[in-house]
């Protein structure tokens, strides 16, 4: 059997109906050097309820955060406790990888601290495509910091574990925004492939797309720029704290539009507003 590659965070909370599709898609991966750890943040034992469904393998681990919806953030931290492979990344429970993920990115990786793909966003309910976050794109970019500010999808790094760092605590909303911030900050540049290998499904109620999510994020946004603009600046360069500072206030700007267009039409969701607001400033 190969070495150890890759480690890959499941955070895992009422996560019954959609984990198994999502292990699946790393049973099909090309590269058969890695291993999943699935953290329970429900006091949920899913190595039996895998088990019952005639799914195991020994390259699955389980973890337990011992609380119930403690965080993705935490999940996420006692899952970088354990990890073991040359490279990390995460896998929301709910989302699905193409087979050629691991085999992709990690030789960028391993060039370049990090890497990411165009990652691809569907309606979980209707399997509609929505978009990628780069857009039509045929060539690898090699992101910077201020690149990324302008993104209004997420990036999901494969990061060599020399650049690993956990998560803020504390930060929940967003998290991926900060953790992204800080990872560009120590590597300079992110390489995304043109590809999209991670499929990023949208589940309306989700965290991020529900009813209460759009005063969830002013209020993180608000933090993490008073933060970057007074605090530590989560460790970041100085230049770049400016830079991220810049991108938080738009992000926080787009919300509030956001939240301002929905009082109007309620059926809106974020990605259909980001596509009419990019549209029509083109």
């Amino acid at each position: 059997m190969p070495s150890l590659t890759v480690s890959i965070i499941i955070p895992a909370c009422d996560a019954e109906a959609t984990l198994p599709r999502t292990l699946q898609s790393l049973l099909q991966q090309t590269e058969s050097a890695w291993e999943a750890i699935i953290v329970s943040d429900d006091r949920r034992d899913y190595a039996a309820f895998l088990a019952s469904k005639g799914l195991s393998d020994p390259r699955f681990r389980f973890a337990s955060t011992g609380l119930n919806r403690s965080g993705c953030h935490n999940a996420r931290n006692v899952g970088f406790d354990l990890v073991k492979g040359d490279y990390v990344t995460q896998l929301d429970a709910d989302d699905t990888l193409t087979p050629s993920r691991l085999a992709e990115l990690v030789p960028l990786a391993k060039s370049f601290g990090a890497a990411a793909d165009n990652l691809k966003m569907i309606d979980e309910d209707t399997e509609e495509f929505i978009g990628t976050v780069l857009g039509d794109t045929a060539d690898m970019t090699l992101l910077t910091l201020q690149d990324f500010m302008t993104l209004n999808a997420p990036l999901v790094p494969l990061i060599r574990h020399d650049h690993c760092l956990p998560r803020v605590p504390g930060v929940e909303f967003s998290e991926d925004v900060i953790a992204n911030i800080q990872l560009i900050d120590r590597i300079g540049l992110l390489p995304v492939t043109a590809s999209s290998s991670y499929i990023y499904r949208i589940r309306q109620g989700s965290i991020a797309n529900s009813a209460s999510s759009n005063e969830k994020f002013e209020r993180g946004y608000s933090d993490y720029i008073d933060r970057l603009d007074q605090g530590d600046g989560f460790g970041v360069k100085p230049e770049n704290r400016v830079i991220a500072c810049e991108g938080l206030i738009a992000k926080r700007a787009l919300n509030r539009a956001y939240i301002d267009a929905q009082t109007h039409n309620p059926e809106l969701t974020f990605q259909e507003f980001v596509k009419k607001a990019v549209g029509s400033r083109q």
